[in-house]
């Protein structure tokens, strides 16, 4: 059976494959970055939708559509045109101070250092990738893969076998690449790789001399004032290219912004324009899915003329280089290509002629207005559907933060419930750690045994603590905070490895109307979320989980085939079998009962250290 390949789909799969089995939580690696921290990020200049000539009305009728409805998952956006930006806003935890995984979308980043670096002559595009590591090109080299050149790895037509499987089982990359053969001669098909792009950083790293980020730090990130920049290294060091970078959303903005301008940002030329023009050009015609019409150098090309950067999970900028307009978005969808609501939707309000005419001054100021307040309302994390240009704001916004009240008091309230108890679950089937975050940081999925439970003033602190068996001694615990209806920010720490996370519990209640506590616990820098469920039901506690993105979704996409990429097919029958669909059903929303236990300090001793 072939079965069409998603882009690092089974890389992810792969991983998560391996982290089935819990492992010891001490044992997580550290994730390894080259970074650049030189203070805060320089802010965009604003404009007014009057200044901008872009239509408040119909952007807000835009950011309605897309703020509201689920499909789109959208966490943050950001509009500009030309060098100004007309609104940007994160909903609650996701902000500028936690700059978010880009995915995919820091494959074009990487194909502006080549830029950069055949500007200044340290390489060309019909260079052999083979001629900068000597050191592998011995009698074991295929005859496919000596021909590959960097205008293969450019436009993802090497055909390299050397997928991103590779980053999962290989130590050297660039070794396991050069020692794969090919698929087909480079050149003749489009096979989407990250792989491809991961080879571009290793030979950049290898000819200038510095690492990637070091590399574009004066020639493009200082120059558009970006100075906060995380990009993950494989195990040698070099910078992943393809994935890992994470970027603030006005940094993904001010990309945009510098491509649609041939390379010019602040009135300075940065690169000569053909290069760039070179790259954003339809390189290879192909449709890798529904949306695209074609590829350039690492970056997509969308109908009406329209370019894009593309991250899964909907990590996105999209410009249109005749009209100046450029939109970023980060999302948390279960969608791993471009072809979603979201990314159709961007397309729709972008290809409207309607929004670049401005016509009644009066009518556009107060809808501009209108606007700003529907922005403020989403960064404060306020109900958008109940939101109505007919009710005075001031009026809604009360209206909200009662409701907030009423929801923190609610939740106060419930804690008491659970206040210095104890609940032992079944920790066979209970995760901790979503599956996602396994698949790509080797995080343990810490089963859950116990919970014990702290009132707070404004919320509860929660320690979960790991399954384990006879021979081990004092078990794993994790403790979080978790405000009352209010994200709670913290760091966590695992074995070497800490993230940031935010932590609420909110109120809810089931069909039955039977009282329920959401337990939602964010990755922001990473976009994954896990969500506890806590039934109160008449004799036990019953407890359900989710996760986003959802690995089940994902999963579907590869056996379906609805995660195509052109050109990238593999027999996955035996790697990928039925039975890790059945499982994954029962274990990414597992459904468990719990019990009470009294946290007497005589069984506390006894039953938990």
């Amino acid at each position: 059976m072939n079965i069409p390949r998603q882009l690092m789909g089974m890389n992810y799969l792969t991983k998560i494959k391996d982290n089935f089995q819990d492992g010891d939580v001490l044992s997580c690696p550290k994730t390894e970055y080259h970074q650049i921290q030189d203070g805060n990020n320089q802010s965009l200049e604003s404009g007014t939708s009057l200044q901008l000539s872009l239509h408040a009305g119909k952007t807000l009728e835009f950011l309605k559509s897309i703020m509201t409805d689920p499909l789109c998952a959208l966490d943050g956006i950001a509009i500009a045109r030309g060098e100004r930006k007309l609104c940007m806003g994160y909903r609650p935890p996701y902000s500028e101070r936690n700059p978010r995984i880009t995915n995919s979308t820091c494959k074009t980043i990487t194909a502006i250092a080549v830029m950069f670096a055949i500007s200044e002559h340290l390489l060309t595009k019909d260079d052999l990738v083979l001629s900068f590591f000597p050191e592998y090109d011995n009698l074991l080299t295929p005859k496919y893969t000596r021909r590959i050149t960097l205008y293969h790895l450019l436009t993802m037509t090497s055909c390299s076998k050397c997928n991103e499987i590779a980053s999962v089982t290989e130590q050297d990359w660039v070794k396991a690449f050069l020692l794969s053969d090919c698929q087909y001669e480079p050149g003749s098909r489009f096979i989407y790789n990250s792989m491809n792009t991961y080879m571009l950083a290793a030979i950049l790293t290898k000819v200038t001399g510095c690492s990637l980020v070091d590399y574009l730090k004066d020639r493009l990130f200082t120059p558009l004032g970006i100075h906060q920049v995380e990009w993950e290294v494989c195990p040698m060091g070099i910078e992943r290219g393809g994935w890992g970078l994470h970027f603030s959303l006005e940094s993904m903005l001010k990309i945009g912004i510098f491509l649609e301008n041939d390379g010019a940002y602040g009135g300075r030329q940065l690169i000569r324009p053909t290069f760039i023009r070179e790259m954003k050009r339809t390189n290879v015609e192909q449709n890798a899915d529904a949306l695209s019409t074609g590829y350039g150098y690492q970056i997509w090309h969308l109908p009406k003329h329209l370019t894009m950067l593309s991250g899964m999970f909907g990590q996105h900028v999209i410009f249109d280089e005749k009209r100046h307009l450029v939109v970023a978005m980060n999302a948390h969808s279960d969608k791993m290509f471009p072809d979603s609501v979201l990314v159709r939707k961007v397309i729709d309000y972008m290809t409207d002629d309607a929004i670049y005419h401005v016509d009644n001054i009066w009518k556009e100021q107060n809808n501009y207005r209108r606007l700003m307040q529907y922005m403020l309302a989403f960064q404060k994390g306020y109900s958008l559907k109940e939101y109505s240009t007919r009710q005075p704001y001031l009026l809604y916004c009360k209206e909200q933060e009662r409701e907030h009240r009423m929801r923190e008091q609610q939740v106060l309230e419930l804690c008491n419930v659970f206040d210095r108890k104890r609940l032992h679950v079944n920790g066979a089937t209970f995760k901790l750690f979503p599956y996602m975050l396994q698949g790509m940081y080797q995080y343990p999925p810490f089963h859950v045994s116990d919970m014990i439970f702290r009132k707070k003033e404004k919320g509860l602190v929660v320690t979960f603590y790991r399954e384990r068996s006879r021979k081990e001694g004092r078990r794993d615990q994790i403790e979080m905070r978790a405000g009352a209806d209010i994200f709670c920010y913290q760091t966590l720490s695992v074995g070497s490895d800490t993230k940031e996370i935010a932590v609420r519990i909110m109120p809810a209640t089931d069909e039955e109307d039977h009282a329920v506590i959401l337990l939602d616990i964010i990755f922001p820098g990473e976009g994954i979320s896990r969500r506890i469920k806590f039934f109160l039901l008449e004799d036990r506690i019953a407890i359900e989980c989710m996760e986003s993105p959802d690995m089940r979704a994902i999963v579907e996409q590869v056996l379906s085939g609805d995660a195509v990429v052109a050109g990238n097919t593999y027999d996955i029958a035996d790697k990928l079998p039925e039975s890790l669909r059945v499982f994954l059903e029962h274990k990414v929303e597992p459904k468990v009962y719990a019990e009470w236990k009294s946290l007497a300090k005589e069984q506390k001793n006894q039953d938990i250290v």
